[in-house]
């Protein structure tokens, strides 16, 4: 055992001589010592930079959701002054309708979560529950709550039909602007929350990259 240790201090001092002929340093090598960081410092803009997209993506979403279901409730209130005034030239906007309805729905079930599929839950028992007389004025229900028009026979619909269904003191219509409106005002909430991670991350992924890959 001595003469192990003895041999292992040998090396060493012989390794130390060797390396102080050569003018080199027995400490750590500053340059490796920056590698070393730089490379956990690479982990974390790549932690940071997942944020970021993560981020990005939730505000993206959140700001297509906003923007169906506001629509949606405009649509409605639109439609609602049309049949309550007996106007004809109603189908464009039922189409309309039908497709920030169908929107919403989509962007509801792509940001799952506990409120956004309540709401959607809310949307489709609302439609399913008025399936028969929606699709007597051309209005179809499918089995996963979206809508889809047939225009011509919404054209061709008794008005008192269509006036009891999408006229703006129907319940239908009371309901669906209901949920509607604050499905946008989550979606607002949320997409604003997602802004602030958003430039909080933004602002820490543009600090690593001034001062290490500009500046090396």
């Amino acid at each position: 055992m001595r003469i192990r240790a003895g041999m292992r201090r040998m090396t060493t001092n012989m390794l130390s001589s060797s390396r102080r002929k050569a003018g080199l340093s027995a400490r750590k090598s500053p340059f490796l010592s920056t590698l070393q960081n730089k490379k956990g410092l690479s982990g974390l803009a790549l932690l940071n930079a997942n944020s970021v997209q993560s981020a990005r993506l939730a505000r993206s979403s959140y700001d297509n959701l906003q923007r169906s279901s506001k629509s949606l409730a405009e649509e409605l209130s639109l439609l609602g002054e049309k049949v309550d005034l007996g106007g004809k030239d109603i189908t464009a906007t039922a189409s309309n309708m039908v497709g920030d309805y169908n929107d919403t729905m989509k962007y509801l079930k792509q940001i799952s979560g506990v409120l956004n599929d309540y709401y959607r839950q809310a949307l489709k028992e609302t439609v399913t529950g008025s399936k028969e007389e929606l699709e007597e004025i051309g209005i179809t229900v499918g089995t996963d709550g979206s809508l889809s028009l047939n225009k011509g026979k919404l054209a061709e619909a008794d008005e008192e039909k269509v006036k009891k269904l999408l006229g703006a003191s129907s319940d239908f219509v009371k309901r669906i602007s209901a949920v509607a409106s604050r499905v946008s005002d989550n979606a607002k909430a949320n997409m604003e929350s997602a802004s602030s991670r958003y430039n909080a991350s933004g602002g820490l992924s543009n600090s690593y990259f001034s001062r290490y890959n500009f500046r090396g």
